[in-house]
């Protein structure tokens, strides 16, 4: 099953891994919680798709098309006339089907083997956090890996135009990807053949800048050029906080049980065999002289760079989902090297056991791990809301479920404040966060839901005076204004589970 180097087009064993995996994620089904971070995400989809620029509709941290991917989803969902949210999880569901293909085609072309694809695309479906997000969406993270994925194929075939642009691409739907990203694109483009290693930079170069000039002048020209900027660049510069692996290892570790259980093995032994493969090769002249065994060499030193990354700023389990994409090529990697001592058949025997793995892990897991929260959540906001004027106003602090739910905007942009967005909130503010108050107050919504664990000292007051608490949903705690008739607050204390 050896490829020839010339081939480079997906072929009829990726689009069927592909449509495989698709067929498993579709079985976790759609019906997942909806989480604050997948909340935030899909009320920024909404936003977009009521023509609100990202960053005006909801301030965050991730890049643009972490607002503009989800959007297309629900702009879909409005067109055939079904939910926004399922609108948003089906195309996500089929962003991560593609990954899988991309993910063969990656580990295909890199080794030059259907066997190494086959085992890259199983390795990276099988992982619960993928099957996960494919269909319990939206999540940043599928845009980035995707997008990441087609840049190393880019750069393994010295489509470097095309690396800069995806780099771009993937660095606007989350950040932190710059790093591993650009530093495979840059050491590509050095050891390729000395008369095209300028070309390759300019050509990333290139690619990469029109992207980005694209989107400045798109901001530019709706008006939110300084949104864009504050939530894409100065938050992180100014404003955020976040530790890395570094500062508590062994807390971080149990986060990564925690989000992966016991698939994360299957990360790190990928991530190890490719840091391996690196360094074989870097000792190896022939393999040194070989095109593909220096891009393997890069990969793993981008691999470091991730890592490198991680290791000063890791922000729970998700942020792992960055090294994935290494860790899918590293498997492949490991079928590579045994079918180079063993014969044919042993090879594609480790590969279908490997596969057969794979699979009992990726079916185990969508047929049982999936929950139906989405259901009461749903069941819960419509309950609570039926016994509330129509025209009922809605301030979420870190919940925003309840405005996916029943398609509410915010009073304000401001829903994230944890992490050091809450002093960017004071510096940028009228009056700073007391002002910022001072607005929730004359605003006087009728409903505050404030999410699990967020606790902040200015909504404190202006609950403790102004509001009563009414109960728990899966996910936030809600908050009806003083005034509210006793009968109806006895039925609305009822509609919640907790």
């Amino acid at each position: 099953m050896r490829v020839p180097s010339g081939l480079r087009r997906p072929d009829v064993v990726g689009a069927a891994v592909a449509v495989a995996s698709g067929v498993v994620f579709l079985a976790h089904g759609f019906e997942g919680e909806l989480t604050r971070d997948l909340g935030l995400y899909a009320y920024a989809g909404q936003q977009v798709a009521d023509g609100v620029p990202p960053y005006v509709g909801v301030m965050n941290r991730s890049g643009p098309l972490a607002h503009l991917v989800p959007g297309l989803g629900a702009a879909g969902a409005r067109v055939l006339g079904v939910d926004d949210l399922l609108g948003m999880r089906v195309l996500f569901w089929v962003l991560s089907v593609a990954m899988v293909w991309a993910t063969y085609v990656l580990g295909r072309d890199l080794f030059e083997r259907r066997f190494s694809g086959v085992a890259a695309a199983v390795s990276l479906a099988c992982l619960p956090v993928i099957i996960t997000y494919a269909t319990g969406g939206p999540r940043e993270k599928t845009t980035m890996m995707l997008l990441l994925t087609w840049a190393l194929v880019a750069m393994l075939h010295r489509r470097f135009w095309w690396s800069g642009a995806l780099v771009a691409l993937a660095t606007l739907t989350w950040q932190p990807v710059f790093f591993p990203a650009v530093v495979a694109a840059v050491l590509c483009a050095l050891v390729a053949p000395r008369d095209e290693r300028l070309r390759g930079l300019l050509g990333i170069a290139g690619g990469g800048a029109l992207v980005t000039a694209l989107m400045i002048g798109w901001f530019a020209a709706v008006g939110a050029l300084q949104d864009f900027a504050d939530g894409f660049v100065l938050i992180h510069l100014d404003y955020t906080y976040q530790p890395g692996l570094g500062d508590d290892l062994e807390h971080q570790w149990e986060g990564l049980l925690e989000g992966f259980g016991a698939s994360i093995w299957i990360v790190v032994a990928g991530l190890v065999a490719l840091l391996l493969l690196g360094a074989r090769n870097l000792l190896s002249r022939t393999r040194r002289a070989e095109p593909l065994g220096r891009t393997q060499i890069v990969f793993a030193v981008a691999t470091i760079a991730g890592l490198a990354w991680s290791w000063r700023v890791f922000n729970g389990w998700g942020d792992a989902l960055l090294l994935v994409p290494f860790a899918a090529v590293g498997i492949a990697a490991i079928v590579a090297t045994v079918a180079e001592h063993v014969p044919a058949r042993a090879a594609l025997a480790t590969t279908v056991t490997w596969v057969f793995v794979a699979a009992v892990i990726a079916v185990g897991f969508s047929l049982n791990g999936g929950s139906r929260m989405l259901d009461e959540q749903k069941r819960e906001v419509g309950d609570f809301f039926a016994l509330l004027p129509q025209d009922a106003t809605l301030l979420s602090v870190e919940a925003p479920q309840p405005l996916v739910l029943t398609g509410r905007t915010n009073l304000t942009q401001h829903q994230m404040f944890r992490a050091g967005l809450v002093y960017y909130v004071d510096d940028s503010w009228p009056g700073g966060i007391e002002g910022y108050a001072d607005t929730v107050r004359a605003d006087a919504p009728d409903v505050i839901a404030v999410g699990r664990y967020a606790y902040f000292a200015w909504v404190d007051p202006i609950l403790a005076e102004d509001y009563t608490r009414v109960g728990t949903s899966p996910g936030w705690t809600w908050f009806v204004r003083n005034g509210t008739p006793p009968d109806v607050l006895v039925q609305l204390q009822a509609a919640v589970s907790g």
